[in-house]
């Protein structure tokens, strides 16, 4: 399957009170832990979006290989519905998304499991934040943006992808770190 993919970087990180995208993890920045896993799954393009001031693209060697940096908006206040529609207007094709605070997340859960497509569904909603959008989502999406309607989670019911009931066994990998005690690593 032909898709693109993009770690999202520019949340603000207040419950944290620190940038997640940076926060160490086994000895390096959270956000290239999260890109490695990215790159390992054969993007046709690699995004990352952020705050510019976050300098979050200076973490990774500048080549030719470097993943494309997508700016958030000055000021915006958009959240991830923002960010994602902008990534998936650039890319035109399915938009694998990941989360840079899904620390626990896994290169063959992403492989086997999401790049098929759809969303995980649990007892909260749907996994919004780490799943393949499909480029015929844009309009309720840029409709939803515009009208400042800003829940995922109403865009996505609105869209009827294809859904997965996210099992027991499987929750922990959407688990997020946003705050310091979330950060615990989970026991093996």
């Amino acid at each position: 399957m032909s898709f693109a993919a993009v770690l999202l970087c520019g949340g603000r990180s207040t419950r944290m009170g620190r940038d997640k995208a940076f926060i160490d993890w086994d000895g390096r920045p959270l956000c290239q832990v999260q890109l490695e896993k990215l790159q390992q799954l054969g993007p046709e393009r690699l995004l990352i979006s952020c705050r510019e001031e976050q300098k979050v693209g200076q973490v990774f060697n500048l080549s030719s290989t470097a993943p494309e940096c997508l700016f958030d908006p000055p000021n915006s206040d958009d959240g991830p519905l923002g960010a994602i529609t902008r990534c998936l207007e650039l890319v035109q094709r399915p938009l694998l998304v990941l989360a840079v605070d899904m620390p626990w997340m896994t290169i063959e859960f992403l492989r086997e499991c999401i790049l098929p497509g759809g969303f995980f569904r649990g007892p909260h909603g749907f996994e919004a934040l780490c799943a393949v959008y499909q480029p015929s989502m844009l309009p309720a999406m840029q409709t939803a943006l515009a009208a400042h309607r800003l829940a995922l989670q109403r865009v996505i019911e609105a869209c009827q992808p294809r859904v997965h009931e996210l099992t027991k066994e499987d929750e922990g990998f959407f688990r997020n770190a946003n705050t310091p005690e979330e950060l615990v690593k989970h026991p093996s």
